[in-house]
Protein backbone atom coordinates (compact mmCIF):
# COMPACT_ATOMS: atom_id res chain seq x y z
CA UNK A 1 0.00 0.00 0.00
CA UNK A 2 1.52 3.55 -1.20
CA UNK A 3 2.17 6.31 1.69
CA UNK A 4 -0.80 8.55 -0.10
CA UNK A 5 -3.17 5.56 0.38
CA UNK A 6 -2.19 4.33 3.91
CA UNK A 7 -2.35 8.85 4.47
CA UNK A 8 -5.44 9.01 3.48
CA UNK A 9 -6.85 6.03 4.88
CA UNK A 10 -5.92 7.37 8.31
CA UNK A 11 -7.88 10.96 7.62
CA UNK A 12 -4.79 12.53 6.41
CA UNK A 13 -5.28 14.72 3.75
CA UNK A 14 -2.78 16.27 2.60
CA UNK A 15 0.87 15.11 2.20
CA UNK A 16 4.67 16.08 1.86
CA UNK A 17 8.42 14.43 1.66
CA UNK A 18 11.12 16.63 2.40
CA UNK A 19 14.61 15.12 1.41
CA UNK A 20 18.11 16.57 2.35
CA UNK A 21 18.33 18.25 -0.80
CA UNK A 22 15.14 19.92 -1.23
CA UNK A 23 16.83 22.24 1.70
CA UNK A 24 18.77 25.58 0.45
CA UNK A 25 20.26 27.05 3.60
CA UNK A 26 24.04 27.25 3.63
CA UNK A 27 24.38 29.32 6.85
CA UNK A 28 25.85 26.94 9.65
CA UNK A 29 23.28 26.71 12.29
CA UNK A 30 20.88 28.62 10.44
CA UNK A 31 17.27 27.10 10.30
CA UNK A 32 15.20 26.84 7.03
CA UNK A 33 11.36 27.19 7.22
CA UNK A 34 9.62 25.13 4.49
CA UNK A 35 6.21 25.73 3.35
CA UNK A 36 4.32 22.36 3.32
CA UNK A 37 1.23 23.61 2.80
CA UNK A 38 -0.92 26.54 1.83
CA UNK A 39 -4.29 26.78 4.49
CA UNK A 40 -6.72 28.77 3.18
CA UNK A 41 -9.24 31.10 4.65
CA UNK A 42 -12.03 29.41 6.76
CA UNK A 43 -10.59 26.05 6.97
CA UNK A 44 -9.48 23.64 10.00
CA UNK A 45 -6.27 22.13 10.67
CA UNK A 46 -6.59 19.15 12.39
CA UNK A 47 -4.24 15.78 12.96
CA UNK A 48 -0.55 17.47 11.55
CA UNK A 49 2.11 14.54 12.07
CA UNK A 50 5.79 13.54 10.47
CA UNK A 51 7.59 10.19 9.65
CA UNK A 52 11.21 10.06 9.44
CA UNK A 53 11.46 7.60 6.77
CA UNK A 54 15.45 7.88 6.51
CA UNK A 55 17.42 9.80 9.47
CA UNK A 56 19.65 13.06 8.03
CA UNK A 57 23.10 12.88 8.05
CA UNK A 58 25.77 14.91 6.39
CA UNK A 59 28.68 17.12 7.08
CA UNK A 60 29.22 18.28 10.31
CA UNK A 61 25.58 18.57 11.32
CA UNK A 62 25.88 17.93 15.09
CA UNK A 63 22.02 18.13 15.94
CA UNK A 64 18.73 18.76 13.83
CA UNK A 65 15.17 19.37 14.98
CA UNK A 66 12.05 19.25 13.11
CA UNK A 67 8.89 21.24 14.15
CA UNK A 68 5.73 21.46 12.53
CA UNK A 69 3.37 24.74 12.68
CA UNK A 70 2.14 27.96 11.13
CA UNK A 71 2.92 31.46 10.75
CA UNK A 72 1.31 32.55 14.01
CA UNK A 73 3.43 29.48 15.55
CA UNK A 74 6.35 27.78 14.07
CA UNK A 75 5.70 24.10 16.55
CA UNK A 76 1.79 25.16 17.24
CA UNK A 77 1.22 21.33 15.72
CA UNK A 78 4.68 19.56 16.69
CA UNK A 79 6.98 20.24 19.22
CA UNK A 80 11.00 20.29 18.34
CA UNK A 81 12.54 16.44 17.88
CA UNK A 82 15.48 15.90 16.65
CA UNK A 83 15.97 13.98 13.12
CA UNK A 84 19.03 13.66 13.05
CA UNK A 85 21.20 9.86 12.97
CA UNK A 86 23.31 9.48 15.67
CA UNK A 87 21.28 12.49 18.23
CA UNK A 88 18.77 9.53 19.47
CA UNK A 89 16.01 10.61 16.17
CA UNK A 90 12.06 10.72 17.32
CA UNK A 91 11.33 8.36 14.07
CA UNK A 92 7.24 9.80 14.49
CA UNK A 93 5.14 12.74 16.09
CA UNK A 94 1.80 13.93 15.88
CA UNK A 95 -0.24 16.91 17.18
CA UNK A 96 1.74 17.37 20.10
CA UNK A 97 2.19 21.24 19.80
CA UNK A 98 -0.12 24.21 21.66
CA UNK A 99 -2.96 23.83 19.34
CA UNK A 100 -3.40 20.27 20.55
CA UNK A 101 -2.69 20.76 23.82
CA UNK A 102 -3.93 22.78 26.54
CA UNK A 103 -1.16 22.70 28.80
CA UNK A 104 -2.59 20.34 31.06
CA UNK A 105 -3.81 17.23 29.11
CA UNK A 106 -1.84 16.13 25.81
CA UNK A 107 -4.03 16.52 22.73
CA UNK A 108 -7.07 18.17 24.54
CA UNK A 109 -7.44 20.50 21.79
CA UNK A 110 -8.84 19.58 18.44
CA UNK A 111 -6.35 21.83 16.25
CA UNK A 112 -6.84 25.49 14.81
CA UNK A 113 -9.60 27.34 13.26
CA UNK A 114 -8.47 29.42 10.39
CA UNK A 115 -11.90 32.08 10.29
CA UNK A 116 -11.49 34.87 8.55
CA UNK A 117 -7.95 34.96 8.50
CA UNK A 118 -5.84 35.75 5.45
CA UNK A 119 -4.15 32.65 3.84
CA UNK A 120 -1.35 31.10 5.85
CA UNK A 121 0.97 28.23 5.48
CA UNK A 122 1.75 25.55 7.07
CA UNK A 123 5.60 25.57 7.66
CA UNK A 124 7.92 22.62 8.55
CA UNK A 125 11.57 24.18 10.13
CA UNK A 126 14.82 22.29 10.18
CA UNK A 127 17.34 23.71 12.54
CA UNK A 128 20.60 22.34 12.75
CA UNK A 129 23.61 22.46 14.76
CA UNK A 130 26.99 22.91 13.93
CA UNK A 131 27.26 22.68 9.34
CA UNK A 132 24.55 23.92 7.10
CA UNK A 133 21.69 22.41 6.03
CA UNK A 134 23.09 21.95 2.63
CA UNK A 135 25.72 20.07 4.31
CA UNK A 136 23.20 16.84 4.41
CA UNK A 137 23.52 14.45 2.50
CA UNK A 138 20.93 11.95 3.32
CA UNK A 139 17.43 12.50 5.29
CA UNK A 140 14.07 11.24 4.37
CA UNK A 141 10.83 13.17 6.23
CA UNK A 142 7.03 12.37 5.47
CA UNK A 143 4.97 15.43 6.63
CA UNK A 144 1.22 14.67 7.09
CA UNK A 145 -1.79 17.14 7.61
CA UNK A 146 -5.44 16.69 7.97
CA UNK A 147 -6.59 20.74 6.52
CA UNK A 148 -10.28 20.72 5.51
CA UNK A 149 -11.48 23.63 3.52
CA UNK A 150 -15.16 24.79 5.43
CA UNK A 151 -15.88 26.50 1.75
CA UNK A 152 -15.72 23.73 -0.56
CA UNK A 153 -19.20 22.01 -1.41
CA UNK A 154 -19.44 18.10 -0.54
Amino acid sequence: MGVLTQAAQNGFTHFKKIKYNDVTETVSGTEEVITAFTIPTDAIVGNVAYYLKTDFAGGSVSALTIEIGDDDDDNGYVEANSILSGDTPISSAVSDGAYHNDGTTANAVNGKVYDNAATKSLTVTLNPTGDALTALTAGEVYIFANIIDLTKEI
